[in-house]
């Protein structure tokens, strides 16, 4: 009689496959990046679209850090719902980073953060009436600027909590004291 074990068994496919999907999703990105560097050069795409790839990039990097560190235990990697979910995150969060970058550089693009270490843009002064005019014009006065941008855009890919965390001192910030909300374990991460 053959004995069924309730226990799952890692196998090399298992991590083969989780190294094909990180290595999918790097190529994907690298293509994006290239293509993005190529296209704005050519004035095919705007500026801010360099941006969102660079965030990608961060959140293509931070993916195959947090990747490494998983531990390879069967219990964890065997069952059906983790493997769904490490896929989707390999897939998705480089899409979510490259948004973050976008709102880190509206921020940078509205004044609320200013300082020797972030962009500063010029034509801040004139009037736009459509938003692809508005970011087609405004862009950063120096190529020192451009490339704070850049990195920044990295930097809010790679780090997930750190524009979720500024939007929630923003609102805190700009909320009446009696509708400040109750404080929730992230917001203990928040430095004023």
């Amino acid at each position: 009689m053959e004995k069924f074990s309730t226990k799952p068994q890692e196998t090399k496919d298992d991590s083969n496959r989780q190294s094909w999907h990180i290595a999918a999703s790097i190529i994907m990105v690298v293509a994006a990046m290239i293509s993005a560097t190529l296209f704005a050069k050519y004035n095919i795409i705007p500026w801010i679209g360099v941006l969102f790839v660079a965030g990608t990039v961060g959140g293509v990097v931070n993916s195959f850090l947090r990747a490494q560190r998983l531990p390879l235990s069967p219990a964890l990697n065997k069952t059906a719902n983790v493997q769904r979910m490490l896929i989707i995150q390999v897939y998705f969060s480089p899409f979510i980073a490259g948004i973050f970058a976008m709102v880190l550089y509206g921020f940078f693009m509205s004044g609320f953060v200013q300082g020797s270490l972030f962009p500063e843009f010029q034509n801040g002064g004139e009037t736009f009436t459509t938003f692809g005019d508005f970011t087609s014009k405004t862009e950063p006065k120096t190529n020192a600027d451009a490339m704070k941008a850049i990195l920044w855009a990295f930097i809010a890919g790679f780090s997930e909590k750190l524009v979720p965390n500024f939007i929630t001192k923003v609102a805190r910030e700009a909320a009446s004291p009696d509708e400040v909300p109750d404080k929730t374990p992230s917001d203990e991460n928040i430095k004023s």
